[in-house]
């Protein structure tokens, strides 16, 4: 039996769940390795909860085998030189989605390729960069890289039900504060946001979907904009279930490329996962037995620059054009069942 312990805390929350649920096909897969984590503490309850029969957990973890992260060899170099290492799974990706190839670039990639095969920060195949991104996010780990791409995907469908099943569960670990309306079955519920530019502008939802639920984390300021508007807003809090129990109590979910989208892959049948970010599956489970909406934009992929820090995308844009593309918003309309 060896050991690996991994400090998977950094990175936006999708990223680490759908990290959890690769380890945990990984775990069985590899039943000799054993895995510990360390995350955001966003997971302190859910991630136990959820996975805790094959992966372990140390939120205190001080001296990780391996830390996730997303920044540049500059970046990294002085803590390389005092001996971290590192797991770097976006690097070839976000270059390939910049569609550039440069002078630079190409010292930069050759730079990671000599960082990975010292092993101080280790990187997946560029063979991966379009594939699953929980496989893309581990198969560049060393010690896990003899587990194939069909195996993963054939043992995520193993745990599906194993994890959907869970996550229906009474003791799911939600918010105290959490409220459920009476009428919420009957409803589409819509978790319209995300850090980058897929959020759902407010004159969508009242001309499409006026009359669906828009669940916000409770201290998202965006959430009194629909308010404002006479939008029906439905507020999830600390608990990451909050957002599971919600969808499960609705007629249908639908979730922008955001955390959400990634809670409700594993947990929910009954979603819609509207891409604007990317034209492929990267983001979305091989497994997944919702509905998806691929990005319509042609500027897609898109470059995640943070809505708060930059009022326009790479590309220029306030909004995300999918949502002004018409054809988009009838696939996606016409993804939610009708009321029997």
């Amino acid at each position: 039996m060896s050991s690996l312990n991994l400090d998977s805390s950094k990175g936006g929350n999708g990223d680490i769940w759908m990290r959890l649920v690769g380890f945990y096909a990984i775990s069985k897969l590899l039943p000799d390795v054993k895995i510990t984590l360390k995350l955001s503490p966003v997971f302190s309850a859910l991630a136990p909860y959820t996975f805790g029969d094959r992966l372990l957990f140390d939120f205190d973890m001080e001296k990780p085998d391996l830390i996730y992260t997303n920044l540049g060899m500059k970046d990294l170099l002085s803590d390389i030189l005092k001996g971290q290492q590192f797991i770097s799974p976006y690097q070839r990706a976000v270059m390939q989605d910049r569609r550039r190839d440069s002078i630079k670039d190409k010292f930069n990639s050759a730079l990671f390729d000599i960082a990975d095969y010292l092993g101080v920060i280790q990187l997946p195949a560029s063979q991966f960069i379009s594939k699953y991104q929980a496989y893309l996010d581990i198969i560049g780990i060393k010690k896990l890289r003899s587990v194939s791409l069909e195996s993963f995907v054939d043992q995520l469908a193993v745990d599906l039900p194993i994890l959907q099943s869970r996550l229906s569960q009474s003791a799911l670990p939600v918010s105290n504060e959490l409220f459920i309306p009476d009428d919420l079955k009957s409803k589409v519920i819509v978790f319209p946001t995300g850090t980058g530019r897929q959020f759902v502008p407010i004159w969508w939802a009242k001309e499409y979907l006026p009359d669906a639920y828009y669940s916000f984390f409770y201290k998202d300021p965006e959430r009194i904009g629909f308010e404002n508007e006479g939008l029906k807003v439905l507020p999830f809090y600390k608990e990451p279930g909050d957002i599971i129990k919600l969808a499960k109590h609705a007629h249908w979910s639908i979730s922008t490329d955001s955390f959400p989208s990634h809670l409700l892959q594993t947990a929910s049948l009954r979603t819609t996962i509207a891409l604007t970010v990317f034209k492929n599956g990267r983001t979305v489970s091989p497994i997944f037995k919702g509905r998806v909406i691929d990005s319509m934009a042609p500027c897609a992929p898109c470059i995640h620059l943070d809505k708060n820090n930059h009022p326009k995308c790479a590309a220029g844009y306030t909004e995300c054009l999918n949502w002004k593309n018409k054809t988009y918003t009838q696939k996606l309309l016409n993804s939610i069942p009708s009321f029997n």
